[in-house]
């Protein structure tokens, strides 16, 4: 791998890592930046002076050189993106740690609730459900129960007229029955009380002929 691609390499990654702390609320990467670009330092030395010949300078000095320029540009480029950060985003204080801390609890107590209590919940669930079907079935019971009892106490209302109007039937056929006993009796009377003359009559004209 040649110089070029290890700065390129660790910039990139620099630059990734910036990112990231600014996205992240809770979590600056600013010493890992910082250790990335001390990290290129010592590589871009490391490789100048593998390549370094004492023997010959001038041949070897083109060496030396491209590893100091890695040396100073991943360092360079680590304390700038430090600098930035600590600029535009300082340090989080102890109190937003904490916060951050108690979410991610907070996450993961709600993870383990979940996964403990989910088929608990499950059967609760399930219990509503019959529950509701049962009052539903309960309730169209009852309607049908009620409509019965009120087709029941139509049909009694219905029967009760009619023994009344059979009651009126019956007395009206009474009452004709004794208007026309009071019409015999008094007809009888008077065919009674009329033989009963005549009788008298017959008599008398039969003792007058004796």
């Amino acid at each position: 791998m040649t110089t070029n691609a290890i700065t390129l390499t660790i910039s990139i990654m620099i630059v990734a890592l910036f990112i990231q702390s600014m996205k992240n609320r809770g979590r600056s990467f600013k010493n890992e930046i910082v250790s990335l670009g001390i990290l290129g330092t010592f590589i871009g030395i490391a490789i100048g002076l593998y390549h370094f010949d004492v023997t010959n300078i001038k041949e070897s000095m083109p060496q030396l050189l491209e590893g100091l320029k890695t040396a100073f540009v991943t360092s360079g480029m680590g304390i700038f993106f430090s600098i930035l950060l600590s600029i535009f985003k300082p340090q989080a204080t102890k109190k937003e740690e904490v916060i951050y801390a108690l979410e991610e609890v907070v996450k993961d107590f709600n993870k383990n609730l979940t996964e403990q209590f989910g088929d608990n919940f499950k059967q609760l669930n399930e219990a509503v459900k019959n529950m509701i079907l049962w009052q539903d079935n309960y309730k169209s019971y009852i309607i049908e129960s009620e409509q019965s009892i009120s087709h029941i106490i139509k049909e009694l209302k219905q029967i009760s007229l009619a023994k009344e109007s059979e009651q009126a039937n019956i007395q009206k056929l009474i009452d004709n029955l004794t208007a026309s006993s009071d019409k015999v009796k008094t007809s009888l009377e008077e065919t009674t009380e009329i033989v009963k003359e005549n009788m008298q009559l017959l008599l008398r004209e039969a003792n007058g002929r004796l």
